[in-house]
């Protein structure tokens, strides 16, 4: 705590101070996940430079901000981020750097019929796997980049609607996919609660041992129910992900092995972040092809 105290009297000192842009700064692009940034990526191509705060297997809900994070942040011509409370140590840094910075997010034209709610209240964050929704919520980070550098407006709508088909195509191939499993046997238990536009799009179950944050800690009842539903739907594989310990997960594959049934780890699957360099999920639509792939060789 005393230490994000410090980052944001850091922040206060730095955004404070007008910095000159420099030539290479001016084509900076900063974004706050691997997520986000890989699909700016796609819309500016090699014109511009975009850097994503938190790497490969980074945990957006706990992430603290390092001083090198206010420095990158206060270079940028442009900061990009998800919102919906998705970066919730990051939001007092993105709300005091909009007031002397361009800074936007893809919740501002995210469809607000397309947004689910954890209590009724409180939105889901993990926006990205509503695929169409997402794309959609896309128009305003182009809008921006546009307006911002404007000589490049026709390569900038160009690629953003080739990535719009890309995303599109990808998603309705991985739908077929996954309807290939029998319904009874499509259900997807992971580790934190990320996966339910995820569900709502490729048409599958899903339940969770920890609820959309991981801050919030499963307590001994969410594991008991979640061992409950496994045995008693005879679930075949369950899942961890690339940026949340897999310990409690498997405190959970121990539990159902003393009730006498056998369930295996499927695989890991990318919920809030990109894989590393190389892995096959280290793009947003990698990412998704890459998680569909492993749950139905672990459903099947």
């Amino acid at each position: 705590m005393k230490r994000f105290v410090y980052i944001l009297i850091c922040a206060g000192t730095v955004f404070s101070c007008k910095v000159k842009q420099t030539k290479e700064n001016e084509k900076l692009i900063v974004c706050s996940t691997s997520i986000t940034a890989d699909c700016v990526r796609q819309v500016v191509g090699s014109k511009l430079t975009v850097k994503s705060l938190m790497g490969p297997g980074v945990d957006p809900h706990t992430y603290n901000p390092r001083p090198s994070d206010v420095v990158l942040l206060n270079d940028a011509r442009l900061v990009v981020y998800t919102g919906f409370h998705l970066e919730g140590k990051m939001a007092e840094l993105f709300s005091r750097l909009s007031e002397r910075k361009e800074v936007i997010s893809f919740q501002l034209d995210f469809p607000k019929q397309r947004i689910l709610y954890t209590d009724g209240i409180t939105p889901d964050p993990h926006v990205w796997f509503d695929t169409d929704s997402w794309v959609h919520g896309m128009n305003g980070v182009v809008d921006k980049l546009v307006e911002l550098y404007p000589q490049y407006e026709l390569e900038f709508r160009e690629n953003f609607y080739r990535f719009m088909i890309q995303v599109q195509q990808k998603t309705k191939e991985l739908k077929q996919k996954l309807s290939e499993i029998p319904e009874k046997q499509r259900v997807l238990i992971t580790s934190h609660d990320a996966f339910h536009y995820f569900g709502r799009t490729f048409d599958i179950r899903v339940k969770a041992l920890q609820g959309v944050s991981t801050s919030q800690e499963p307590g001994m009842r969410d594991v008991v129910d979640l061992v409950d539903f496994i045995v008693d739907h005879k679930v075949k594989a369950i899942f961890v992900e690339n940026s949340v310990s897999p310990k409690a997960l498997k405190s959970v594959l121990s539990s159902v092995e003393r009730r006498g049934y056998h369930v295996k780890i499927g695989g890991t699957l990318f919920s809030d972040a990109l894989g590393s360099k190389g892995s096959g999920a280290d793009t947003y639509v990698g990412m998704l092809t890459h998680n569909v792939n492993s749950i139905k060789e672990g459903l099947k």
